[in-house]
């Protein structure tokens, strides 16, 4: 009986104690100045932090390191990864490639990528991948970001082809937000505190499991903007979602605005699109695309995809941005860099109609006398 008693208030001093604390999961955050928190006018220290903050809101214990070097290239990240995958961790969080793009092809970026990604998974760690964050377009390279785009499109892939994770900070900075270089940027690279919250979201967002991303793109072909394409060139498109998956039957191809019967194949993961053109190709070709994925209420992606310039299209002074016309959109590209020469953040070769350096009265001159006129 004495023994039952003391087993007894050794079960009833038991239940006074705290329960075991759930284990916690070591997010190693790995990037370059942007996981390191950069410009964080908040002084937060970019998005690892908050992330933290985030998922502990949520109801997961974790903690994340923050792993960032500023100015790193992924040639450099990948020399430096195994120190950092040397003290630990559980998940690898991989965004990187920011710096590379003004000397490397998105091809080079993204073989460092999928080498790192490949060297946590050999220690044992899970690796989510993130796509980067669009460049302003003041920056001194890729302000288009049409090579970024290209980049990330192979980010996809890589993510894919490993049956790993995905945040897509490029695909909500770019398309989901509305004068996302006047709100979200401190300067023409960095996010300020703003940026760096939206950031967080995004990666705790995937972390635990919520979709609010539509399908993006991986593979593109033509790329967007390219010049010179055969007239016979198909389009082909690979199509991804990291979510709750496509809706299949939903997905629509459009040329100059017309939807065309494309070849769609695959699943809710992967569809793969292909369109021959019945006729060749002239001019310049515009392709949108539409798609949404199965959560409730679906994320939807529409409007245009890219465009190509097709071998032989003749185009007049003025028409920036090779659509065959010579338009508003034209005229607010030259003025953006209106007074500008050669060197500075803000100027353009294409808006540099008679190739002096600098663009000027002159370059205004050659475009007013084609305004609204076409070529095709």
């Amino acid at each position: 009986m004495t023994r039952r008693i003391a087993l007894a208030a050794l079960a009833a001093a038991g239940a006074l104690l705290p329960s075991p604390a759930a284990a916690q999961t070591v997010y190693l955050a790995f990037g370059d100045s942007i996981t390191a928190g950069a410009f964080d006018d908040a002084g937060a220290g970019g998005y690892p932090a908050r992330l933290e903050e985030l998922l502990d809101a949520r109801g997961v214990p974790a903690v994340v390191e923050n792993h960032g070097f500023p100015g790193e290239t992924t040639a450099e990240a990948l020399s430096r990864v195994d120190d950092v995958l040397d003290r630990g961790g559980d998940v690898l969080l991989l965004m990187e490639g920011t710096n590379d793009i003004k000397d490397l092809s998105p091809e080079s970026i993204a073989f460092n990528i999928a080498a790192i990604a490949d060297r946590a998974e050999a220690r044992g760690l899970d690796v989510v991948h993130g796509t980067i964050i669009p460049r302003h377009p003041s920056s001194g390279f890729d302000g288009t970001n049409r090579g970024t785009r290209a980049f990330n499109g192979l980010v996809r892939e890589i993510a894919w082809e490993n049956g790993r994770n995905l945040a897509d900070p490029f695909y909500v900075f770019f398309h989901d937000t509305p004068d996302v270089f006047s709100t979200l940027y401190a300067d023409n690279l960095h996010p300020n505190a703003e940026g760096y919250d939206l950031l967080a979201e995004l990666w705790a967002d995937v972390l635990t499991g919520r979709d609010e991303v539509p399908p993006v793109i991986g593979r593109l072909s033509p790329f967007d903007d390219q010049q010179n394409t055969p007239a016979n060139a198909p389009i082909e498109i690979d199509l991804y979602d990291f979510g709750t998956g496509i809706a299949v039957s939903a997905t629509r191809l459009l040329i100059d605005g017309e939807p065309v019967e494309a070849t769609i194949a695959g699943n809710e993961r992967r569809q793969t699109i292909r369109y021959a053109p019945p006729q060749p190709w002239s001019g310049v070709v515009f392709v949108d695309l539409e798609a949404r994925d199965r959560a409730s209420p679906a994320n939807e992606r529409s409007g245009q995809l890219l465009q190509f310039v097709v071998e032989g299209a003749q185009f007049l002074a003025g028409d920036i941005d090779r659509d065959g016309r010579v338009d508003g959109v034209d005229l607010v590209t030259l003025a953006f860099s209106f007074g500008t020469q050669r060197g500075m953040a803000q100027y353009r070769g294409v808006a540099d109609l008679n190739d002096d350096d600098r663009v000027d009265g002159e370059d205004l001159a050659i475009l007013a006398s084609n305004f609204g006129q076409r070529s095709f």
